[in-house]
């Protein structure tokens, strides 16, 4: 069995981890502001303004069409489309043989298109009967956009940057909830779609369990491990507050790191914020956790993380 480590470790141990000294709870509290529940309310409609400069999309997607794929055999889809000032996004909300009730999100990463690099991921999904929203970062796969290149940089002179990585996911989630009932909704994302998945799960109440794999670290952890980020990255405002949003309210964020990854994200640093970041959550009754996969070394959702991930939701649900 893969060794897995949890809340339970860092709760025990009070060591230094890998060169980084486990920070103070002074540094965690000077860092972000949430104590209670009325604050995650302010700080998430502060950051809803900052992503959007308006409140959370209530719109709808811009086209439907139904068809097939044939990296998804024997399941049919409904691509949506979802126009963000100038920018193109499509969706996939595949359907499963037997469906489950709930609805699985999956957001691929800066690598490339969902229906190539998650195909595994979504093909599991899929078979543990949930119905599957996939999308694609910005200007990435079947996504369009008006520039030379698909850096994001690219959008640093819109007045909203975030928007163009937030609001395709929020408008497909519209349409979703607008066309079916879900028992349950949940979001996976593997690298910028990890960082996407903590950005939406932060900012949108309905997941109600995100799942973030290799997608994100605070600010301070960043700078002193050394690893800049991408564009989106950087920009965006506190991930401590973020994690915390993201279990109110009475929901769950389980993050997913590999300590070997070849990527970023790799060793044991994440564990410096799980105990705070899991004491303030259980003051809504939310929760928080971690999970590091000890033997892989690839920037992916292993095997055996997924099943890790579909086992919570057995228990979950």
């Amino acid at each position: 069995m893969r060794p897995l480590f949890t809340s339970l470790l860092l709760l025990v141990l009070g060591c230094e981890l890998e060169g980084v000294g486990l920070s103070s709870w002074d540094f965690f509290d000077r860092s972000q502001r949430i104590r209670t529940a009325e604050d995650v309310e302010e700080v998430r409609a502060e950051l809803i303004d900052f992503v959007f400069g308006e409140p959370l999309p209530s719109r709808m997607t811009d086209a439907v069409r139904l068809g097939t794929d044939d990296a998804f055999p024997g399941h049919w889809i409904q691509e949506l489309q979802i126009d963000t000032e100038g920018l193109t996004s499509i969706a996939y909300l595949i359907h499963p043989e037997s469906w489950n009730g709930a609805l699985a999100l999956y957001h691929q990463g800066h690598g490339g298109d969902f229906r190539e690099l998650g195909q595994g991921t979504i093909l599991t999904l899929l078979e543990a009967e949930y119905q599957v929203l996939a999308f694609s970062m910005p200007m990435i796969g079947m996504n369009t956009h008006p520039f030379e290149t698909d850096e994001h940089y690219e959008l640093s002179a819109r007045e909203h940057p975030l928007r163009y990585f937030a609001e395709p996911v929020i408008v497909a989630l519209n349409w979703a909830e607008g066309s079916y009932e879900y028992s349950r909704r949940i979001m996976v994302g593997l690298s910028g779609g990890g960082w996407t998945t903590v950005l939406v799960a932060g900012i949108d109440a309905r997941i109600d369990a995100s799942y973030p794999v290799s997608g994100s670290w605070p600010h301070y952890l960043r700078d002193a491990v050394g690893s800049f980020g991408d564009y989106e990255e950087r920009i965006t405002p506190n991930y401590l507050e973020l994690y915390l949003m993201a279990t109110y309210p009475g929901r769950e964020q389980v993050q997913l790191f590999n300590e070997f990854d070849e990527c970023c994200f790799g060793g044991l640093y994440s564990y410096d914020y799980l105990a705070y970041i899991s004491f303030r959550s259980n003051a809504w009754s939310g929760r928080f956790s971690m999970l590091l996969d000890h033997e892989q070394v690839a920037h992916e959702i292993s095997d055996y993380a997924l099943g890790e991930i579909l086992d919570i939701e057995r228990i979950d649900r």
